[in-house]
């Protein structure tokens, strides 16, 4: 690399071209959060994110989720989801049993996946 001699003229301000390093826009990162909240009844439950079925990630942290068939078919596990991450698509056996409570945050359960 050559060094550049200054002289009394290079000195003078504007003289000199100072190359502007243009910085690189940072990604936006969206974190996931790390937990969800839901009702069910009069009791709220936080629950940390897992992927798979909803009511898994809370059985495996030993919350006390209302369930009984695990096919989508009795609604005994529906719960309102009160905030997290995005959680899949109501299936078909969400619209069957939730039909226009969907709209207000209600799942099943049993049904309802974390998307991670």
């Amino acid at each position: 690399m050559r060094q550049r001699a200054f002289t009394v003229g290079s000195l003078i301000p504007g003289s000199i071209s100072v190359p502007i390093i243009q910085q690189q826009p940072q990604p936006v990162v969206r974190s996931i959060p790390e937990k969800i909240i839901i009702q069910q009844g009069s009791q709220k439950f936080e629950i940390s994110t897992a992927k798979g079925k909803l009511l898994d990630a809370a059985l495996n942290q030993r919350k006390p989720i209302q369930y009984k068939c695990r096919k989508g078919t009795c609604g005994q596990c529906t719960v309102k989801v009160l905030q997290g991450p995005t959680l899949s698509p109501p299936n078909e056996q969400e619209h069957k049993k939730l039909a226009n409570a969907l709209n207000n945050g209600y799942r099943l359960a049993c049904q309802a996946e974390i998307l991670q």
